[in-house]
């Protein structure tokens, strides 16, 4: 399976110099930490020595993070520079509770490849979502 990344940019000025940080996001290694997407903003920060008290800081905060290179199955949520973060997100937690569904999926309905039944695959996750809603509940 290709691992899915993505360059996350964010071009600024400060000083009358042209800034653009950059970092390679590993995607399936950021869900697996956080579950989310981390502040995008800080972490390019980090990644590119901007101390998060400095007018640099705040200048980088002032304009929208740009992607590229989109590699793996992120390219399906990558569109002229934007990412859908949400989109993406919401997928990969289907993948990772259909993941760990597998073994039932394939000893009870004896199905090795849940995609190919999306109808079957939007009752599982719905369920799924529905018995995990209602746990919390109790």
């Amino acid at each position: 399976m290709m691992a899915n990344k993505i360059t996350a940019t964010i071009e600024f000025y400060f000083k009358g110099e042209q800034f653009s940080p950059s970092v390679t996001l590993d995607l399936d290694e950021l869900m697996q930490q956080h579950g989310t997407f981390p502040d995008l903003h800080q972490m390019l920060a980090q990644r590119n020595d901007i101390d998060s008290y400095s007018y640099e800081y705040e200048m980088m905060l002032a304009e929208d993070v740009q992607f590229s290179n989109a590699q793996g199955s992120v390219k399906q949520f990558f569109f002229d520079g934007s990412f859908d973060q949400a989109g993406y997100e919401q997928q990969w937690h289907e993948n990772n509770v259909l993941l760990q569904l597998s073994s039932i999926i394939k000893q009870q309905l004896n199905i090795d490849d849940i995609q190919q039944h999306p109808e079957l695959k939007k009752v599982i996750l719905t369920a799924y979502q529905f018995g995990k809603k209602n746990s919390k509940a109790d």
